[in-house]
């Protein structure tokens, strides 16, 4: 099974996904990736912030090669997209 590491992009910062995790399949990382964006974004919302909202996930595979870049905006359902 694949590895996939979901790298956060916080402007020219990187923290980096040390792990991984091993996934069927690149859509089933990105199913996964953009609930833990979802994750994410509740808290800041909870805690009364909006930085993360201009995060993104950099979603690679084992050789660090990018297999997608995934903005927080974009786990919002549609309707809420322009209200940031």
């Amino acid at each position: 099974m694949p590895r996939y590491y979901r790298h956060i992009q916080r402007n020219d910062v990187v923290l980096h996904d040390p792990e991984g995790v091993d996934l069927p399949d690149i859509e089933a990382a990105r199913a996964e990736a953009v609930q833990g964006i979802r994750d994410v974004l509740a808290e800041a919302v909870r805690q009364g912030t909006d930085d993360a909202f201009d995060d993104s996930i950099v979603l690679t595979d084992e050789a660090g090669r990018v297999l997608m870049i995934i903005p927080f905006i974009e786990a919002l359902p549609p309707r809420l997209r322009g209200a940031t």
